[in-house]
């Protein structure tokens, strides 16, 4: 009988041993499963931390970027305005995954500038290209303190802006009246990791509405010279690459040996399509080619400036590039020699011509860079999937009110600019016309 309780028991303990197993085997599939479902959560979701826990982070970035201003503040070539070159660097900036490399680390960045309060626009920016960007922030003397809080939140709220994005920073010169940039004891409430345009502690104004003479231009250069990047591509803060670009450019690059020194003379610029989409909450930005040709044939994509000033990108022939069916490898399609007034946007080395800080506000100061590489002898190709999107479409409201008197201004200029071209290439025959 003793014998037969034993055995019993034993049977029961086995029994609840093997239940035991079962349950902790379940649990362990459910915490793989929301291990695995944090991993796989969309990269803009995960990025964002709350903003209560950081609280103090942003006050001390804040301090740091306070003190490397006072430090490292220089004038440009005109003394007309100070530039910070680096104010906050990436934290790092990661290469392609998919390419080993030997020695030498290139890399492809994306270069862009704004006013401090179209710095939002870098949250969805830093996610589709996902590798380095220098952005030249301008702010004027009255704004530096709220630029440099947009820059502190930014950088502590999105871990894909902390490792890829470096800024630069760039204002007018102080007046002397100007009371100095302090650190405050608490940071402003309004500063929040919502960068969204509804959500942003400073609405977004019309371009160039609330500045004195924008310097375009000399936010490029600042933003170009801070990258070590041997190729750039050159975007307005409120525009998006096309998804893996400069994934898929690194590959080309790499397997036409376009990294090596033996290349680096080689004049070709690779021009990337410019679109325009509609304006909607409800999708995301086409990321593909077949996603923007049906976008295309809907009405609610188009190229870039149709409305405006369609002959400023008529040569990139977007019939004929459309015709073409997305192919798995980005590859050249079709060159396209410089005509005026084409302005397109483009891949190019970083040893490019710089842009001319003469020109201020709106007009001509992109076309008169795209005007020099001509001149210069520069090849334009098109490539095959790859491609820009400007978020909303471009009307004559998109604008400010003295966009035409900038325009004229800038005409005249740019042609004293070609003529001095004449001088500057004088064993070339082409002409900016």
């Amino acid at each position: 009988m003793q014998h037969f309780v034993w055995g019993k028991l034993v049977l029961v303990l086995v029994a609840v041993v093997a239940v035991l197993q079962v349950v902790h085997l379940i649990l362990l599939s459910r915490l793989e499963s929301k291990h695995h479902a944090h991993h796989h959560v969309p990269a803009i979701v995960r990025d964002q931390v709350p903003e209560e826990m950081h609280a103090n982070q942003v006050e001390t970035v804040f301090g740091n970027l306070v003190r490397t201003l006072e430090q490292s503040r220089v004038l440009d070539s005109s003394g007309e305005y100070q530039v910070v070159s680096g104010i906050a660097s990436a934290v790092k900036q990661p290469h392609p995954h998919r390419i080993r490399l030997i020695g030498t680390t290139p890399d492809i960045s994306l270069v862009t500038q704004c006013s401090f309060e179209h710095l939002h626009h870098l949250v969805s920016l830093a996610q589709r290209w996902q590798g380095p960007i220098s952005v030249a922030v301008f702010a004027e003397d009255h704004q530096i303190s709220d630029a440099l809080w947009r820059v502190a939140g930014l950088r502590s709220c999105f871990v894909a802006i902390l490792h890829n994005v470096s800024f630069s920073l760039v204002s007018p010169l102080p007046a002397k009246s100007s009371p100095p940039i302090s650190i405050p004891s608490a940071r402003p409430l309004a500063h929040s990791c919502s960068m969204t345009p509804s959500h942003s502690p400073h609405p977004a104004t019309t371009n160039y509405a609330s500045t004195r003479n924008f310097p375009a231009n000399l936010l490029r250069n600042v933003a170009r010279r801070a990258t070590p990047s041997d190729f750039v591509l050159v975007l307005d803060i409120d525009m998006l690459p096309s998804d893996n670009l400069r994934q898929d450019f690194f590959e080309f690059a790499s397997e036409r040996g376009l990294f090596r020194k033996s290349e680096r003379e080689d004049k070709t610029v690779f021009v990337v399509p410019a679109f325009e989409v509609a304006a909607s909450g409800e999708e995301s930005p086409p990321r593909n080619k077949a996603q923007l040709l049906k976008l295309v044939e809907t009405g609610d994509a188009r190229p870039f400036y149709s409305q405006l000033c369609w002959k400023c990108q008529v040569h990139t022939d977007y019939e004929a590039w459309q015709k073409e069916l997305p192919s798995v490898e980005l590859a050249p399609l079709f060159e396209v020699l410089w005509k005026d007034p084409w302005e397109p946007f483009y891949i190019a080395r970083n040893t490019v011509p710089f842009y001319d800080e003469r020109f201020k506000q709106y007009g001509f100061n992109r076309i008169s860079q795209v005007c020099e590489l001509h001149i210069a002898g520069y090849k334009f190709s098109v490539l095959n999937n790859a491609f820009v999107v400007h978020l909303g479409f471009k009307t004559p409201t998109s604008f400010h009110v003295d966009k035409e008197l900038d325009q004229e201004r800038n005409r005249i200029l740019f042609r004293q600019f070609k003529m001095e071209l004449k001088s500057k290439y004088p064993e070339s025959s082409r002409r900016c016309y």
